[in-house]
């Protein structure tokens, strides 16, 4: 296992244990966080500070430097 692997284990079994069952799929959320200026949705009610995330393709998204 790498670092990258262990990050996103450990993120994930964190979001599972501190919110069990508490989302299905994520896809949407994650869909929300991209800022308009990166082709974010307009129809998102997500604030700017939280719109940290860039697509990278369908399904795959990086946090990105602001």
């Amino acid at each position: 296992m790498n670092h990258y692997e262990a990050i996103i284990l450990a993120l994930d079994d964190w979001i599972n244990a501190k919110y069990p069952n508490a989302w299905k799929s994520a896809g949407t959320s994650l869909a929300d966080m991209v800022p308009k200026s990166l082709g974010g949705n307009n129809s998102s009610n997500v604030s700017d500070e939280y719109r940290v995330l860039e697509r990278v393709s369908p399904g795959t998204y990086r946090l990105f430097s602001r």
